[in-house]
């Protein structure tokens, strides 16, 4: 039996990326999501075999078949309705990816073949979480990113505590604060370079296939200056709840594409293993 051979089914080393992404739908059908997976699944195979997909059904009412694309996936359903959920969702997200990198966004953004590539062959982030620029498909001009879309390690997402779960319920400010808790304990957030790109989709119908909730900031701007408050005050790993999965939650569905992955030959990381202490180790 080969080394390969005796990897366990169920083994996931050689995922190299996790895209982890979460919708809530309280209209007519599915299409945002299973159209933009189905998209990714024409992509490379051989780079298809390295990314995880984790996608999060944020408690909606709606419910759909889910299709079998051929991806590495995992589809995990929220119980409960718990409005303006993101930082549940993105928190249940993290927790089931399978790569130290992960890339966390909305299902609105769409990454082409050649940033997905990028981010699987990027070097460890450890510390720094990237932001992504977005391109107009009208003009091509490149803007700026996202406010709630990151590549990161999963590591030091959970370092600092991921999302505040405190803001759940209510629309809007858990992105700004995860970004400024983050910069206050030196992480050091970066934007790919340029010519990785993602896009805003255009193709979701907006009044069948997302959600019709309401955006107001009045209920969470006030939690967030008393967390802004609280880390002035009292310093280090002060300013977030430590709310964290706080509903209960399933999985709907799991797939792992059948490819057996050809491993490299790396004989030499194992001695440095005295080099990697002395440096201080995993980082």
């Amino acid at each position: 039996m080969t080394l390969e051979e005796s990897l366990d089914a169920r083994d996931k080393s050689h995922i190299r990326l996790s895209y982890v992404t979460h919708f809530y739908f309280n209209q007519a059908d599915g299409s945002a999501i299973l159209a933009l997976l189905s998209r990714y699944a024409q992509y490379d195979a051989a780079l298809l075999d390295v990314i995880q997909f984790v996608v999060v059904d944020d408690g909606s009412p709606l419910q759909f078949e889910i299709p079998d694309l051929g991806l590495n996936i995992i589809w995990l359903r929220i119980n409960e309705d718990i409005r303006w959920n993101q930082a549940g969702a993105r928190n249940l997200g993290v927790t089931y990816a399978k790569s130290d990198k992960i890339l966390i966004t909305d299902v609105d953004h769409e990454f082409p073949e050649h940033t997905l590539r990028k981010m699987v062959e990027t070097r460890d982030c450890n510390a720094r979480f990237y932001k992504i620029r977005k391109r107009d498909m009208q003009t091509g001009r490149i803007g700026k990113g996202h406010s709630n879309t990151f590549f990161m390690s999963r590591a030091h997402f959970f370092r600092l505590y991921g999302y505040d779960e405190e803001f759940s319920g209510h629309y809007g400010a858990e992105d700004y604060r995860f970004v400024k808790f983050r910069k206050y304990h030196g992480a050091w957030q970066r934007y790919l370079p340029k010519r990785y790109w993602c896009f805003h989709r255009q193709d979701i119908e907006r009044s069948r296939s997302y959600h019709s909730l309401e955006r107001d900031l009045s209920y969470n701007t006030p939690i967030d200056a008393s967390k802004k408050r609280q880390i002035e005050e009292w310093g280090k790993e002060q300013g977030h709840s430590r709310i964290f999965l706080n509903f209960t939650w399933k999985i709907v569905k799991e797939n792992a594409r059948s490819n057996r992955i050809a491993r490299k030959s790396a004989r030499w990381w194992k001695p440095l293993w005295i080099p990697r202490t002395l440096r201080g180790g995993v980082r």
